[in-house]
């Protein structure tokens, strides 16, 4: 995905959120935590006509705020740091301030897996975007997946989408641990937290002339768009190939001292966040790893070994 793609994506999405297709889809049962969950009494009898008039009448997130949200583009690069980097990302409570912005979109130029390396959801497709919302009482977020816009059939209801697919929803409350790795809030939370380290940079990319003028027709302001790249991209590479390599429990050639999160304590705040400690090369890559030779893995403050 460019990065005029993600603006384009961008527009339409904002659009179809503030469409009755987005409440005909929650109202279709696609995502079951906005359904019986949140109405188990009402829900199971109630017709499509009464289930969408449950969300017009609740506090569903306006246009107006999706209009204005940040928008966020991963690069190439920092997809595949995101990928490594949230299997490990510290078990803290989930903090309102730690957050990119309030409400945004994040776009990814490549996919991601919706689950990292994690083996429970081995069929779920790769993410190409995370919208996510600050709201009183924690943090939402939904992925979303590449699809050929159109009508689908949800659950028997017929309901139009863009080229990107609502997948799977998740919520945290606030001040509560959140698993790494397995869910959208945990890649959010590592993006946001790369994000503020010295190994990344952030820039608001010219925007050509002709997506500047799609956007304005969604309402969406272009000036919200900001790019968030790794400054030595190649580091992405090794840091994904080594906690690949720990998760199938096998040794690359060479080895990569992956990197690795800190809890670090920071006086000024009275508080702990993460502080990503990059990872680096130690040996030969243009040579096989010879028997024996193990991979080291550095874990929290000290470095340890594995097989």
């Amino acid at each position: 995905m460019t990065q005029a793609d993600a603006i384009r994506h961008k527009a339409a999405l904002t659009g179809w959120l503030g469409s009755d297709q987005w409440i005909r889809y929650l109202a279709a049962d696609g995502l079951p935590e906005y359904g019986p969950s949140a109405w188990p009494d009402q829900w199971p009898s109630a017709s499509l006509k009464e289930r969408m008039a449950l969300f017009t009448t609740d506090e569903l997130i306006p246009l107006e705020a999706w209009q204005d949200a940040d928008t966020i583009y991963a690069d190439a690069a920092m997809c595949d740091m995101v990928t490594a980097a949230a299997q490990t990302f510290p078990q803290q409570r989930v903090r309102r301030e730690e957050f990119l912005a309030p409400i945004g979109f994040l776009f990814f130029a490549k996919p991601v897996p919706s689950a990292a390396f994690e083996v429970l959801l081995p069929d779920q497709p790769p993410v190409t975007a995370i919208t996510w919302a600050c709201v009183d009482d924690g943090v939402n977020a939904f992925t979303w997946i590449r699809t050929p816009a159109g009508a689908y059939d949800v659950n028997g209801v017929t309901v139009q989408v863009t080229a990107l697919f609502p997948q799977l929803a998740y919520f945290v409350p606030w001040d509560k641990p959140a698993h790494a790795g397995t869910h959208s809030v945990s890649l959010l939370r590592t993006l946001s937290a790369l994000s503020r380290q010295p190994l990344t940079r952030e820039d608001s990319p010219k925007i050509h002339q002709s997506v500047r003028a799609n956007a304005r027709n969604a309402k969406v302001r272009p000036e919200s768009f900001r790019r968030i790249a790794l400054r030595r991209p190649e580091a992405a590479t090794h840091e994904l190939a080594a906690a690949r390599a720990i998760a199938e429990g096998r040794t690359p050639a060479g080895h990569w001292v992956r990197g690795h999160w800190r809890n670090q304590y920071y006086a000024s705040v009275d508080e702990h966040r993460p502080l990503w400690i990059e990872g680096f090369p130690r040996g030969d890559f243009s040579q096989q790893a010879p028997a024996g030779e193990r991979l080291l893995v550095a874990r929290g403050d000290r470095a340890g070994t594995g097989q």
